[in-house]
Protein backbone atom coordinates (compact mmCIF):
# COMPACT_ATOMS: atom_id res chain seq x y z
CA UNK A 1 0.00 0.00 0.00
CA UNK A 2 3.01 2.27 1.00
CA UNK A 3 4.43 2.01 -2.63
CA UNK A 4 1.05 3.07 -4.56
CA UNK A 5 1.17 6.95 -2.37
CA UNK A 6 3.85 8.14 -4.35
CA UNK A 7 2.66 7.51 -7.53
CA UNK A 8 -0.80 8.58 -6.71
CA UNK A 9 0.52 12.15 -5.70
CA UNK A 10 2.77 11.98 -8.58
CA UNK A 11 -0.37 11.78 -10.94
CA UNK A 12 -2.03 14.70 -8.47
CA UNK A 13 1.26 16.81 -9.36
CA UNK A 14 1.96 16.09 -12.89
CA UNK A 15 -1.10 17.50 -14.67
CA UNK A 16 -1.36 20.80 -12.31
CA UNK A 17 2.25 21.07 -13.53
CA UNK A 18 1.19 20.61 -17.25
CA UNK A 19 -1.83 23.19 -16.86
CA UNK A 20 0.66 25.41 -15.40
CA UNK A 21 2.95 25.75 -18.31
CA UNK A 22 -0.14 25.67 -20.83
CA UNK A 23 -1.36 28.83 -19.25
CA UNK A 24 1.82 30.45 -19.60
CA UNK A 25 2.49 29.43 -22.88
CA UNK A 26 -1.06 29.94 -24.12
CA UNK A 27 -2.14 32.91 -21.49
CA UNK A 28 -0.31 35.47 -23.73
CA UNK A 29 -1.78 34.24 -27.07
CA UNK A 30 -5.76 34.43 -25.76
CA UNK A 31 -4.81 37.55 -23.96
CA UNK A 32 -3.60 38.89 -27.62
CA UNK A 33 -6.91 37.06 -28.94
CA UNK A 34 -9.44 38.65 -26.66
CA UNK A 35 -7.87 42.31 -26.40
CA UNK A 36 -6.94 44.62 -29.14
CA UNK A 37 -4.45 46.81 -27.05
CA UNK A 38 -1.16 45.60 -26.04
CA UNK A 39 -0.81 43.39 -22.58
CA UNK A 40 0.15 45.37 -20.19
CA UNK A 41 2.13 44.08 -17.75
CA UNK A 42 0.95 42.12 -14.89
CA UNK A 43 3.45 43.29 -11.75
CA UNK A 44 4.41 46.77 -10.86
CA UNK A 45 7.70 46.97 -9.94
CA UNK A 46 6.83 48.58 -6.39
CA UNK A 47 3.88 50.60 -4.33
CA UNK A 48 1.59 52.53 -6.49
CA UNK A 49 2.51 56.31 -6.14
CA UNK A 50 -0.32 58.05 -4.23
CA UNK A 51 -0.45 60.94 -6.98
CA UNK A 52 -1.58 58.46 -9.85
CA UNK A 53 -4.66 57.44 -7.84
CA UNK A 54 -7.86 58.39 -8.97
CA UNK A 55 -10.57 59.21 -6.28
CA UNK A 56 -13.80 57.61 -7.38
CA UNK A 57 -16.23 59.65 -8.29
CA UNK A 58 -19.13 60.22 -5.82
CA UNK A 59 -22.93 60.93 -6.43
CA UNK A 60 -24.58 63.17 -4.85
CA UNK A 61 -28.26 63.02 -3.81
CA UNK A 62 -31.09 64.82 -5.79
CA UNK A 63 -31.59 68.19 -4.33
CA UNK A 64 -35.12 68.22 -2.55
CA UNK A 65 -38.13 69.41 -4.36
CA UNK A 66 -38.91 72.63 -2.64
CA UNK A 67 -42.61 72.81 -1.47
CA UNK A 68 -44.01 76.38 -2.14
CA UNK A 69 -45.75 78.11 0.98
CA UNK A 70 -49.23 77.85 -0.83
CA UNK A 71 -49.18 74.41 -1.92
CA UNK A 72 -47.62 73.40 2.14
CA UNK A 73 -50.57 74.98 3.52
CA UNK A 74 -53.18 73.48 1.05
CA UNK A 75 -51.45 69.76 1.96
CA UNK A 76 -51.78 70.76 5.81
CA UNK A 77 -55.71 71.43 5.42
CA UNK A 78 -55.53 67.96 3.25
CA UNK A 79 -54.53 66.36 5.85
CA UNK A 80 -56.00 67.34 8.84
CA UNK A 81 -59.17 67.03 6.79
CA UNK A 82 -58.37 63.29 6.26
CA UNK A 83 -57.61 62.60 9.98
CA UNK A 84 -61.35 64.47 10.51
CA UNK A 85 -59.43 67.32 13.01
CA UNK A 86 -58.69 70.92 13.00
CA UNK A 87 -54.80 70.13 14.11
CA UNK A 88 -52.55 68.39 15.96
CA UNK A 89 -55.23 67.22 18.98
CA UNK A 90 -54.03 67.02 22.82
CA UNK A 91 -55.80 65.48 26.01
CA UNK A 92 -57.52 68.06 27.55
CA UNK A 93 -55.26 69.50 30.41
CA UNK A 94 -51.96 67.76 29.17
CA UNK A 95 -49.52 67.76 26.65
CA UNK A 96 -50.48 64.35 25.41
CA UNK A 97 -51.04 63.83 22.12
CA UNK A 98 -55.02 61.96 22.23
CA UNK A 99 -56.87 60.68 19.25
CA UNK A 100 -55.24 60.94 15.80
CA UNK A 101 -52.30 63.54 17.03
CA UNK A 102 -49.63 61.11 16.68
CA UNK A 103 -50.41 59.95 13.11
CA UNK A 104 -51.07 63.96 11.89
CA UNK A 105 -47.98 64.71 13.97
CA UNK A 106 -45.98 61.76 12.14
CA UNK A 107 -47.73 63.15 8.61
CA UNK A 108 -47.26 66.74 8.80
CA UNK A 109 -43.53 66.33 9.27
CA UNK A 110 -43.50 64.85 5.94
CA UNK A 111 -45.50 67.81 4.54
CA UNK A 112 -43.43 70.39 5.70
CA UNK A 113 -39.42 68.71 5.59
CA UNK A 114 -39.00 70.99 2.16
CA UNK A 115 -41.59 74.06 2.76
CA UNK A 116 -40.59 77.43 1.83
CA UNK A 117 -41.69 79.84 3.90
CA UNK A 118 -42.27 80.02 7.67
CA UNK A 119 -44.58 78.12 9.98
CA UNK A 120 -46.30 79.34 12.95
CA UNK A 121 -47.71 76.75 15.36
CA UNK A 122 -51.22 78.27 16.86
CA UNK A 123 -51.72 76.44 20.34
CA UNK A 124 -55.00 76.14 21.29
CA UNK A 125 -56.14 75.68 25.65
CA UNK A 126 -59.04 76.23 27.15
CA UNK A 127 -59.80 78.49 29.66
CA UNK A 128 -60.28 76.25 33.08
CA UNK A 129 -58.40 73.48 31.42
CA UNK A 130 -55.61 73.55 34.47
CA UNK A 131 -56.39 73.96 37.85
CA UNK A 132 -53.69 76.58 38.11
CA UNK A 133 -55.49 78.51 35.45
CA UNK A 134 -52.34 79.09 33.51
CA UNK A 135 -53.77 77.61 30.56
CA UNK A 136 -50.60 79.78 27.83
CA UNK A 137 -48.50 77.74 29.65
CA UNK A 138 -49.84 74.10 29.06
CA UNK A 139 -50.47 75.99 25.31
CA UNK A 140 -46.94 76.93 24.88
CA UNK A 141 -46.01 73.82 26.40
CA UNK A 142 -48.13 71.95 23.65
CA UNK A 143 -46.52 74.12 20.74
CA UNK A 144 -42.75 73.42 21.99
CA UNK A 145 -43.14 69.68 21.67
CA UNK A 146 -44.55 69.98 18.32
CA UNK A 147 -41.67 71.98 17.55
CA UNK A 148 -38.88 70.15 18.90
CA UNK A 149 -40.73 67.23 16.97
CA UNK A 150 -40.82 68.57 13.97
CA UNK A 151 -36.97 69.88 14.25
CA UNK A 152 -36.10 66.47 15.01
CA UNK A 153 -38.00 65.29 11.49
CA UNK A 154 -35.85 67.74 9.61
CA UNK A 155 -37.94 70.65 9.26
CA UNK A 156 -35.45 73.56 8.33
CA UNK A 157 -38.25 76.32 8.43
CA UNK A 158 -38.32 79.04 10.64
CA UNK A 159 -40.73 77.98 13.45
CA UNK A 160 -42.43 80.25 15.51
CA UNK A 161 -45.33 80.04 17.92
CA UNK A 162 -48.59 81.48 19.09
CA UNK A 163 -50.56 80.89 21.91
CA UNK A 164 -54.52 81.03 21.92
CA UNK A 165 -56.66 80.82 25.17
CA UNK A 166 -59.65 79.95 24.29
CA UNK A 167 -62.52 81.58 26.40
CA UNK A 168 -64.99 78.95 26.37
CA UNK A 169 -64.42 74.99 26.71
CA UNK A 170 -65.11 73.49 22.62
CA UNK A 171 -68.15 71.25 21.42
CA UNK A 172 -68.06 67.75 22.37
CA UNK A 173 -67.15 66.83 18.73
CA UNK A 174 -63.70 68.24 18.64
CA UNK A 175 -61.56 66.17 19.88
CA UNK A 176 -59.62 68.23 22.73
CA UNK A 177 -57.43 71.55 22.42
CA UNK A 178 -55.16 71.22 19.44
CA UNK A 179 -52.29 72.75 17.99
CA UNK A 180 -53.29 74.57 14.44
CA UNK A 181 -50.45 75.14 11.44
CA UNK A 182 -50.56 77.98 9.37
CA UNK A 183 -47.53 77.99 6.60
CA UNK A 184 -46.55 81.75 4.88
Amino acid sequence: MKRWVPLAVGALMVPASVTAFGFSVYGDELETALSSSPAAPAVLAGPVPVEDFIAPLRMQPPAPLVVPAAVAQQHVRELFSSHAVKGITFAPGTASLVGRGEDVRRSLASVLRNVTGSVTLVAHAWNGETASHRCDVLAMERAGLVRQYLAEQGVDSVITTRVIVDPVWGPPSDGGPQVDVLVA
